[in-house]
C-alpha cells in the first residue's frame, strides 16, 4: 500500500539547521521513496514499509539522540499529490 507521510522537525536548540539539512538529505539519499520538501515540512511517498524504514533510519541518526527535537509524524493510507504544494 502506497502512503503519504508528512514530517516536520522542530530541534530544540539554536543551532537547528545542521540537524534539520541531515535528516532531508538522509531521506532523499532512500531511492525507494520519493521525498518532496517545502517551507514547513516534508513529504515522503512510498509503499508503507519503506516509508517506516526511512523514519527509523532518521529517528536513529546519532544526531537525533544527542540533541532536543521533536519529531511530528502525520500520516495517511493513501498518495497524495503533495509534488506541487497542492494536496486537494
Amino acid at each position: 500500500m502506497t502512503i503519504t507521510c508528512e514530517v516536520s522537525l522542530y530541534p530544540l536548540v539554536e543551532d537547528y539547521e545542521p540537524l534539520i539539512f541531515e535528516v532531508i538529505s538522509t531521506l532523499k539519499a532512500n531511492a525507494s521513496v520519493e521525498v518532496n520538501t517545502h517551507a514547513m515540512s516534508t513529504f515522503i511517498k512510498g509503499e508503507h514499509a519503506e516509508v517506516f524504514e526511512s523514519l527509523a533510519e532518521v529517528y536513529s541518526l546519532p544526531a537525533m539522540a544527542t540533541k532536543a527535537s521533536s519529531l511530528v509524524i502525520k500520516i495517511i493510507n493513501r498518495d497524495l499529490p503533495v509534488e506541487a504544494g497542492i494536496i486537494f
